[in-house]
């Protein structure tokens, strides 16, 4: 086996670094679990990101949903005044209640966002405006076609609908937006901490390599 020459021997005494094996070992294993916590963090922000996206699925899917129920109630009074069948008020009553459910699902998905909030509220006037206006048409009776064609084709009433819908496409382009922020955000993140995470890594097995053969050193030469 090849003995340490007794130059590098000295050399090693002189600057005292024969004994510094074993802290740096401990160095390297703290570093290394640094690195591991680090990586584990990024996993977690990987989770909360894919969460965002599956709540943002959700809003986008009770917006559209809103859109059809909302478009649903002047169709079914329309439904009932073509044909005095009255099972279409079935479907009106079970459009509305629907339509209640998937606002008030909305507004608990989007508590942290107060633009959206305020959205919902406007929102939730709209739609009880449009329900007034039909609910009112339906309470009529069979044989009102007139009436009813009268109302669907008056600009200010229709603009009612209008102005719901022009509130969910709002709602869905911010949701968008933050969503697209969050991601970009999550990204860089996740990208940062993961090269940090790799340096350390890299550093610690170098230390170490280093502690471990200065331990070794150490032993030999004692």
């Amino acid at each position: 086996m090849t003995r340490t020459p007794a130059k590098f021997k000295d050399f090693l005494e002189r600057a005292g670094v024969r004994d510094i094996g074993v802290p740096t070992l401990l160095a390297a294993v703290v570093l290394f679990v640094s690195a591991m916590a680090m990586l584990g963090a990024n996993v977690s922000a990987l989770r909360e990101s894919y969460g965002r996206v599956q709540r943002s699925n959700s809003v986008l899917l009770d917006m559209a949903e809103i859109n059809t129920l909302v478009m649903g109630i002047d169709m079914t009074v329309r439904g009932y005044a073509l044909t005095d069948n009255p099972d279409f008020l079935v479907y009106e009553a079970d459009n509305r209640n629907r339509l209640c459910i998937r606002i008030d699902h909305l507004a608990s998905l989007v508590l942290d966002d107060p633009e959206q909030s305020a959205r919902i509220a406007k929102l939730r006037a709209l739609v009880a405006r449009h329900e007034e206006v039909f609910s009112q048409l339906s309470s009529l009776g069979p044989g009102h076609a007139k009436e009813v064609a009268a109302v669907i084709v008056d600009p200010a009433k229709r603009k009612i609908r209008y102005a719901a819908q022009d509130t969910l496409t709002a709602m869905h382009d911010n949701e968008m937006k933050r969503l697209s922020a969050h991601q970009q955000a999550a990204e860089r993140q996740v990208s940062h901490t993961f090269n940090l995470a790799l340096g350390i890594v890299a550093f610690a097995f170098i230390a170490g390599a280093v502690g471990f053969a200065l331990t070794l050193l150490g032993r030999r030469t004692a």
